[in-house]
């Protein structure tokens, strides 16, 4: 049977955490030692004598091998081995900061004359520049618009790709983002940048596969489950289209829709 790897150092892996699902070595087994999302009920499990999932010599799960600390391993991503989304994020930024330095005029020869209307949704002009529908999620269109983005971002997507993997959510976040964007150039013909609709993706995916997961929503003092949160935002979304408020509310909706699907499909 082929080995997997440990989402948190991308080491062989053949264990796996009954609280969340995650694949681990045997270092990372623990749920306080890779983030696990239920990491509160495996303290509590601890403070009531229960018998947690973690044995003081577990088996592995997967096959009949076991991971073995001689075992050398190297991941040329490095830190970023088994956490694409902090790579993500860590691009996103880099891409910010391009379009505050990049001025207007620096790139020319009959392309747009700026490095953020390069590489921005612009619905007249997909069919020419269908990439688009991918680099539109690099770009912000200020500072606000960035942080609530990243903050987002920082809080659940890698908790989904703790749950489902790396490759698996590279490409809910990328088929979000496009889906996003072509819900957009449908419904308008101005021009639209963020992460928005590929972090919708990633929020209705969560909602589907841990629906029992606690949000808190600003200035709300107490918790509410994602999937409560997620009604409330395509309800949001839904009842602002048409305002002016130069948000992209269809690109919201169609990421929080194809994460919905994938998350069904996922659960499935």
């Amino acid at each position: 049977m082929a080995r997997t790897q440990c989402t948190i150092c991308g080491k062989p892996a053949s264990y796996r955490c009954k609280y969340c699902g995650d694949t681990l070595c045997r270092e990372h087994l623990a749920p306080d030692k890779h983030w696990c999302v239920a990491l509160e009920e495996y303290k509590k499990d601890i403070e009531a004598g229960r018998t947690s999932s973690i044995s003081s010599d577990p088996k592995p799960e997967y096959g009949r091998w076991e991971y073995k600390k001689s075992v050398k391993y190297t991941n040329p991503l490095g830190i970023f081995a088994g956490n694409y989304s902090f790579l993500i994020l860590f691009l996103i930024s880099i891409s910010f900061v391009l379009q505050l330095v990049i001025p207007d005029g620096l790139i020319t020869r009959g392309i747009p004359n700026s490095y953020e209307k390069l590489l921005w949704l612009n619905p007249m002009l997909l069919e020419g520049r269908p990439w688009t529908l991918v680099t539109h999620i690099f770009l912000h269109g200020g500072f606000g618009h960035f942080l609530i983005n990243m903050l987002v971002f920082f809080f659940f997507a890698p908790a989904l790709e703790r749950k489902i993997g790396s490759s698996k959510f590279l490409l809910i976040f990328f088929l979000s983002g496009i889906f996003a964007g072509i819900g957009w150039s449908l419904t308008s013909v101005t021009p639209a940048v963020g992460a928005s609709g590929a972090l919708m993706g990633i929020f209705a995916t969560l909602a589907v596969l841990m629906p029992k997961m606690k949000v808190y929503i600003f200035p709300l003092p107490i918790p509410i489950e994602i999937w409560i949160v997620l009604i409330l935002f395509a309800l949001y979304d839904f009842f602002m289209i048409g305002s002016g408020d130069m948000i992209a509310h269809t690109a919201h909706l169609s990421g929080l829709f194809f994460g919905l699907l994938a998350g069904m499909w996922l659960k499935s």
